[in-house]
């Protein structure tokens, strides 16, 4: 999966690999009965909408991800230059809730390091399962 066109030098696919990556995994998981959820991390402006983000943030994210990821899990845009999105693979139900927080957790804790109170001020990390997307902007 590497080698495709669509694998950018930081680890991330563009946003046209990683949609058909969500899709073809969201397919895989629903035949399989394992949940598939999609991490978002984001930034957003005074009116909570979601903006493009600094490169300085991108670079700080994208080294975040794979350190809080799971190595079957896929990174990369979820909508070019404003949304990163990981698409989390193979859940199983019942430990669908208690990993997803302690991701969130993980993944806050380091960017919080990583970050300055003001660029990760207005960052939003959202974990939510595939049909859930449809209210994340476009």
């Amino acid at each position: 999966m590497k080698g495709m066109s669509g694998f950018a030098q930081n680890g991330a696919y563009n946003q046209e690999v990683f949609l058909y990556l969500l899709e073809n995994e969201s397919k895989r998981s629903k035949r399989s009965g394992r949940l598939c959820q999609i991490l978002l991390v984001y930034r957003t402006n005074a009116e909570g909408r979601s903006v493009q983000m600094d490169s300085h943030v991108v670079k700080k994210v994208m080294a975040a991800l794979p350190r809080s990821l799971r190595e079957t899990d896929y990174i990369g845009w979820y909508r070019d230059g404003r949304i990163i999105g990981a698409v989390l693979t193979g859940l199983v139900q019942e430990f669908m809730a208690p990993a997803v927080s302690h991701l969130q957790k993980r993944l806050t804790e380091v960017l919080q390091v990583e970050l300055s109170i003001e660029e990760s001020r207005w960052l939003q990390i959202r974990v939510c399962l595939d049909h859930e997307l449809e209210g994340i902007e476009a």
